[in-house]
């Protein structure tokens, strides 16, 4: 059986910016077709001719989100971690561990523990073939594990061109029990074989055109890596500070608000990132934890009004500081974004693009009059419950990590 990896999601930059800080922009709009969300699962027909479908529904942000009284929101004190600086060594183990055994390269030379090794091959028991014991264009990692013991091993020494009988006996405990505690032998041809390579200056070129030596990668990387780490950090600090100011507010969101809050984080937040990541709707991880979306949608209650409260914070503070949004803020935040302004609106509409960019300039604006105290990781108190997370998935993350493809019989089963 083939496990189906996790694969980290990342949120539409956009999309990203503004949930991730847990006040992220609105749906509202007045003059395009993106003045309601709409989120519409897709109509299925059973078997029987029967079909199921979820009634389509607008996600309409409220002209109003509540009420709210801003307390002490300049000056504040507020508690984050020290900066975070990101080591040489930190950016070789990187590349190491992640960036070249991701680009191996071919080689002619007998294969080693390590290799991918790209290989047809077909499984007899007495000299018949038997069902799922063959393939072609596999490409099988030696050391991994993934095939029965002794077939990994038997490919060591071989060449690419090679054509080799690879003896095995699967073992008593295989799952099928057909094949269990028999001998087989497979017939493998070696098309290709891959290894991970040294960091060169030939090779860095291929993993960045832009840059020419193994020097300007590492530094590249360095600096990517120092720009996200200081990115989270005032991302943390952004947060603190909000949370900081709502504890000295009086708010009082309305139930519409908190319920379009709700439907707008499963639509733009969570449906995507369970998507993404887990290739499963969430209806299917609701189903594998025993719920309904109601529940899903009860649970999340706690967290949209957290996150409303932290809107009304922003839209006062820019209210009350006489905010305004020029072409140049809207410029600024698309290229942040990694996006243009036409793509920006496009997405977004102008109304909401404002919007979201006010918001962000009342944070800013909050964060820069801040009075920063640097603690460890130790002396911060827990993150609060109305932080958007992934936590809302980790129940269902070992199931959605089992699910599995049918694939070779010769993989071990585990």
């Amino acid at each position: 059986m083939k496990k189906r990896t996790g694969k980290r999601f990342a949120v539409a930059a956009i999309v990203a910016a503004a949930v991730s800080m847990a006040w992220g922009c609105g749906n509202k709009e007045a003059d395009t077709e993106s003045e309601t969300e709409t989120s519409v699962a897709e109509s299925e027909t059973a078997e029987d001719g029967s079909e199921t479908a979820a009634e389509e529904e607008e996600i309409v942000r409220p002209e109003s989100l509540g009420e709210i009284k801003l307390g002490e929101y300049k000056g504040i004190e507020v508690e984050t971690e020290e900066p975070y600086i990101v080591t040489d060594e930190e950016v070789d183990s990187y590349i190491k561990t992640y960036i070249l055994p991701q680009n191996k390269q071919s080689v002619d030379d007998e294969i080693m523990e390590g290799d991918t090794a790209n290989i047809d091959y077909v499984g007899t028991i007495d000299g018949v073939e038997f069902d799922g014991g063959s393939d072609e264009g596999f490409d099988l990692e030696i050391g991994s594990g993934r095939f029965i013991d002794g077939f990994e091993e038997g490919l060591i020494g071989y060449k690419k061109g090679d054509k080799v009988d690879v003896n095995v006996t699967f073992p008593e405990s295989y799952g099928n029990a057909d094949l269990a505690g028999k001998p087989a032998v497979f017939a493998v041809t070696i098309n290709d074989v891959k290894r991970t390579p040294e960091l060169t200056d030939a090779l860095v070129p291929q993993l960045d055109p832009e840059c020419r030596t193994v020097e300007e990668y590492r530094s590249k990387l360095k600096e990517q890596f120092q720009d996200n780490a200081d990115y989270s950090a005032r991302q943390s600090l952004s947060y603190a500070a909000i949370e900081k100011i709502v504890e000295n507010s009086e708010i009082t969101p309305s139930d519409e608000a908190v319920e379009w809050k709700v439907k707008d984080l499963i639509k733009n937040y969570f449906e995507p990132v369970i998507m993404q990541t887990y290739g499963l709707s969430l209806d299917d991880i609701l189903e594998m934890q025993g719920k309904t979306r109601a529940d899903y949608e009860a649970e999340l209650e706690s967290v949209a009004e957290d996150t409303v409260k932290q809107i009304m914070v922003a839209q006062e503070v820019a209210r009350v500081q006489n905010m305004v949004v020029t072409d140049a803020d809207l410029e600024k935040y698309a290229e942040d974004n990694h996006v243009s302004l036409d793509e920006l609106i496009d997405a977004f509409g102008r109304e909401t693009a404002e919007e979201t960019v006010l918001e962000q300039k009342a944070i800013d604006f909050v964060v820069d009059n801040a009075v920063v105290k640097y603690v460890s990781a130790d002396e911060l108190s827990d993150t609060s419950e109305g932080e958007v997370s992934d936590d809302n998935l980790a129940e269902s993350e070992a199931e959605a990590d089992g699910i599995s493809e049918e694939s070779s019989q010769a993989e071990t089963e585990e």
